[in-house]
This record gives C-alpha cells, structure tokens and sequence, in this order.
C-alpha cells in the first residue's frame, strides 16, 4: 500500500508553495555543490552538525539518501520590500524551518525514520555543539540539501518546481526522502 495519497493529503493542509514526490534515484549530485561548502561560500562549513564535514563525504550522503525509495521536494516563497532585504531573508528562513517542522511530522507518522534536508546548515539552537559535543536536538537537526551535494536548481528545473519566484522574493526548499 502506497503512503503518498495519505501524505499528500496532510501536506495540502499546509502552507507550502509546491511540492512534488518522486523516486530518490532522480536525485541529481554533484561535486561541484560540496566543493562550495568546502569553499565556505555559506559561512557554515565545519560549524554545525547539518553541514559539511559534519554529514559526511558525498559518498556517504549519496548513501543515505539511496537507502529510499521515495523523496519530496517542496518550496516556499516570501515577498520582501527588495532583494537586498537580509532580515526578511532571515524571517523567510524561519518560517520555512518552522514548516519543515511541520512536514517533517507529517512524513515521521508514516516512516518514522524518514530523512528531512533543508537550507542551509540548522537554526535550533543559538550555538551548535559542533564539533565538542553530540547534537542537542537530532530530531530537529536537518542537514542542508546542498551539504547533501544536491543540485537544487537543476532538481527543480527537472521537477517542474519554480527555483525563482520573482524579483524580491526568496525561495527555499526542503526534501524528505522515506520509503513506501
């Protein structure tokens, strides 16, 4: 029996912008994406269990992700008063955490070990205990998609899922891989 009728049925309630299921072997890595990390274009590599080093080569995250049959790719978009608005930026990463949040419960009800990738790097706690101390909150923690080596803008262009929504908007994304 088939999960994702169910699943869908409870992400409709929710506040998101698009979703869309399809099987983990789609997923599109690349080298290119980590070597960023390790470039530390994001300011978080080597600072919290949700990134690089942290998660693992991109072998093993390559691993993890193929260990499901199934994956969810959904956005959520905010309008801010210019691009160049950071704290909307931050407010808009916020509320998309809170909602993965949300989704994670969702796909936790039906695979309880089901894997969440978010943006970049976690938000939980105000100082992460990387490297000095196990993660406070495993169940909260949820690695980046990109940490992960995933190419979200060609996932999405694959996916028919808009990657920009429009001038002085942000768009962020998540992914939940569980097995049916």
């Amino acid at each position: 029996m088939t999960k994702q009728p169910e699943i869908e049925n409870e992400l409709t309630k929710l506040p998101i912008l698009e979703f869309v299921f399809f099987n983990s072997a789609e997923i599109i890595f690349a080298h290119e994406v980590r070597e960023l990390c390790e470039g530390n274009s994001c300011g978080m590599y080597n600072t919290t269990w949700a990134c690089p080093p942290a998660v693992g080569s991109i072998e093993t995250c390559m691993k993890k992700c193929q260990a499901y049959n199934k994956a969810m790719l959904f956005t959520t978009a905010t309008e801010m008063d210019s691009s160049f608005d950071m704290q909307g930026w931050l407010k808009a990463r916020v509320e998309h955490e809170a909602l993965t949040d949300q989704v994670a419960d969702v796909f936790r009800r039906f695979d309880e070990n089901a894997l969440i990738l978010s943006t970049e790097g976690c938000t939980v706690c105000k100082k992460c205990s990387y490297p000095d101390a196990p993660c406070r909150f495993p169940d909260r923690m949820y690695p980046a998609i990109e940490g992960y080596g995933i190419m979200v803008m060609q996932m999405a262009s694959a996916l028919k899922i808009s990657y920009n929504n429009g001038a002085n908007t942000v768009t962020y994304f998540s992914m939940v891989l569980f097995n049916e």
